[in-house]
């Protein structure tokens, strides 16, 4: 093994065991009860600090490689978690001090039913909420190139009966109305779609002009014809 591979792979592994051992949240990563996050959702965090190269395959491959990490990381279908993780998360006991102003951001196609309906998390999962807009960015990039970014009234939320569990940095829900969500004009947004579709028309291929209406062409015998007349011709 060259130098360069042995530095990457040591990297790697010091990236994972910080990740899924120390700071999952710091990285914007919400674990499950038993401590798994999606190995997609891992390799999008590392590709966001710089490994851009890493693969599933290269994760596999190191826990196969070196049998110490055979007995700290799990890896159970498309889910990964180091055993001896050190972090906490509780699901039990709410936040006691709720941020005025928390961030989300949600896919595009998803904004008509936010505005309608507030913003509703999975039964299996939670709403994640950031005080951070770059934060807010980075988890809703992973799902939508050009996510919407939302702010969210979270003291009012609260109030409204939103309950929020705060997990390292990151806030999170399972519900909240409507009336306390802010984003941008819904026309806005339409009018950036349609600027979109039009863009990508003319990005995939140039479009036919059409002929300009008038007197169809002479045929050669007709040009030949008007010579003679003019007495161009012998």
């Amino acid at each position: 093994m060259s130098k360069r591979e042995e530095f990457r792979k040591e990297t790697l592994k010091k990236m994972i065991f910080y990740i899924l051992g120390k700071r999952p949240d710091e990285f914007g990563l919400l674990p499950d009860r038993e401590g798994f996050v999606k190995l997609k959702e891992l390799i999008q965090a590392l590709h966001e600090e710089g490994l851009t190269y890493v693969r599933e395959s290269h994760i596999r491959e190191l826990i196969l490689t070196e049998p110490s990490l055979r007995e700290e990381l799990e890896i159970q279908e498309n889910r990964i978690r180091l055993k001896g993780f050190d972090w906490k998360l509780d699901l039990e006991n709410p936040a006691s001090e709720i941020p005025k102003l928390l961030y989300t951001c949600i896919r595009r196609r998803a904004y008509p039913f936010v505005l309608k309906n507030g913003l509703i998390a999975p039964s299996d999962s939670f709403l994640i909420l950031s005080e951070s807009k770059d934060m807010a960015f980075r988890i809703g990039k992973r799902k939508d190139s050009k996510p919407i970014l939302l702010e969210v009234i979270a003291h009012k939320a609260e109030e409204d009966g939103s309950v929020f569990f705060k997990f390292g940095e990151l806030y999170l829900s399972k519900w909240i109305n409507k009336s306390w969500i802010i984003g941008p004009p819904f026309e806005e947004e339409e009018k950036k779609k349609e600027k979109k579709k039009i863009e990508e028309a003319f990005s995939a291929g140039t479009f036919p002009l059409k002929e300009k209406k008038g007197k169809k062409k002479k045929t050669w015998k007709e040009e030949v014809r008007k010579l003679r007349r003019k007495k161009l011709f012998f």
